[in-house]
């Protein structure tokens, strides 16, 4: 069966985010200090906080189109489970016996093994018995923790939703809470400054609920900035640049990159919208990468040169990345047309890409920037 392609860049948005943490982990998990390009931001948060910002987004886009509580939830079980389960299967029964220090006998014994697949409801366990335990980070998979914290928010967004929040009747008083919980995040709290919020305190990577945020916003406004881009896009930068000014430069990111982003993956650029022709591998890439990373510097031996062992470890993740996808991730978003009351379009099941971090509905639709009624359902 032909598998249909979005007239959107949002593939090419959340590869190329994927493509961030990727590079920013390399240098980390080498021994090398990672990229900071915006102060204590690493090239990897900038990558994640742009995947919060397009979850946001494209979830509040799949509630408008079909805001059915059962649906929803299976939908959003269906894009984060699956590849979950089966990574964290590969990590704790493959790649764990082949390279642990441990005897057979002692890894299978371990209690810290069977403890890895708490996993599986969202209780995030960095370590296995012996394995990567000499590398410069001696963890298995690090990028899986904001796993739980995608989910949470769309528990929030669909409590939301339940209380009428995503209605266009209430969509002022969403604002009025949405710019709220950023005045907290950035003014009241401070998260540019506030230890409280640095690796590994409970309070690190509290600001992306605020881009998760800031992109459903975006979603439930997308009939009244489209005639505004310009100014919009200019008054953003003003305050940005206003914030910078003040030394808050976290602000100054919040109010430009979603914007942005937004923008880049709602437009229809003739070679980003087809980066995702042969599937959505972003999801794949960002559970994948961390794994590989470690695998393939453990398997190099002494510390290669950044680039050779970027480039191994990508080739390793992107094959990860499409078995994944084609094995694990299409065939159970597959299952969606068999909810109860789904209405989706012949071959539109085929390919729904969803990015998880991401677990979103991006759909194939004539015009990124129509009121939901023009698109398709999801």
């Amino acid at each position: 069966m032909s598998r249909q392609h979005p007239s959107n860049n949002f593939d090419a948005v959340r590869v190329l985010a994927a493509g961030m943490v990727l590079c920013s982990h390399q240098f980390a998990l080498s021994g090398r200090e990672e990229p900071h390009p915006f102060g204590l931001l690493t090239l990897g948060t900038l990558g994640v906080l742009v995947f919060f910002a397009v979850s946001g987004y494209l979830v509040a886009q799949s509630w408008d189109r079909d805001p059915h509580v059962l649906r929803f939830v299976i939908k959003r079980f269906l894009r984060v489970w699956p590849g979950l389960v089966v990574v964290t299967v590969v990590a704790a029964l493959l790649i764990g016996p082949l390279v642990t220090t441990s005897s057979p006998h002692d890894y299978f014994r371990s209690p810290l093994t069977w403890d890895y697949f708490a996993q599986l409801y969202l209780a995030v366990r960095l370590h296995l018995p012996g394995v990567f335990e000499h590398a410069p980070i001696p963890v298995v998979n690090g990028s899986l923790w904001t796993i739980p914290i995608e989910v949470r928010w769309y528990g929030i967004l669909l409590l939301g939703g339940l209380c009428g929040l995503l209605h266009k009747r209430l969509r002022i008083l969403l604002l009025v809470l949405v710019v709220l919980y950023a005045v907290y995040i950035y003014g009241v709290f401070d998260v540019q400054h506030n230890p409280l919020a640095r690796v590994p305190l409970p309070d690190f990577g509290c600001e992306y609920g605020s881009y998760f945020c800031y992109g459903a916003l975006l979603y439930q406004f997308r009939d009244g900035w489209r005639s505004w881009t310009g100014w919009l896009t200019g008054a953003l930068a003003m305050g940005a640049l206003l914030m910078i000014w003040l030394n808050h430069a976290y602000t100054a990111l919040y109010l430009l990159l979603p914007w942005l982003v937004i923008r880049l993956g709602t437009a229809s650029t003739p070679l980003l919208r087809r980066v995702g022709r042969f599937g959505d591998f972003s999801y794949g890439i960002y559970i994948y990468a961390f794994m590989m990373q470690q695998l393939t510097l453990s398997v190099m031996g002494a510390n290669p040169p950044y680039w050779v062992g970027l480039t191994a470890s990508a080739a390793c993740t992107m094959i990860c990345a499409a078995l994944s996808w084609h094995l694990v991730e299409r065939p159970a978003l597959n299952l969606k047309r068999y909810l109860p009351g789904a209405t989706l379009p012949a071959g539109d099941f085929m390919h729904q890409p969803q990015a998880v971090i991401v677990a979103t509905d991006n759909v194939q639709i004539a015009d990124p920037l129509a009121p939901a009624s023009t698109g398709k359902s999801t």
